[in-house]
């Protein structure tokens, strides 16, 4: 499933994004650029990393973070 249809990220590239060190959704971002356009996916992309991480991500794309 597409996270970010900006850029063709699926939910499957931000776990991997995470598991190889990506704490918030600023360096999901500037890994592989989920995030930065219209901003839609950055909810979800918050959610992902909760759920991986386990604690509310900080992030300058997304103060709901």
């Amino acid at each position: 499933m597409y996270v970010c249809i900006c850029y063709a990220v699926t939910e499957h590239d931000v776990l991997d994004e995470i598991a190889c060190g990506a704490t918030d959704a600023e360096a999901v971002a500037s890994r592989c650029g989920a995030g930065t356009s219209c901003g839609s996916c950055v909810d979800r992309i918050c959610s992902l990393l909760r759920d991986s991480v386990g604690a509310a991500p900080m992030s300058s794309i997304a103060s709901a973070c």
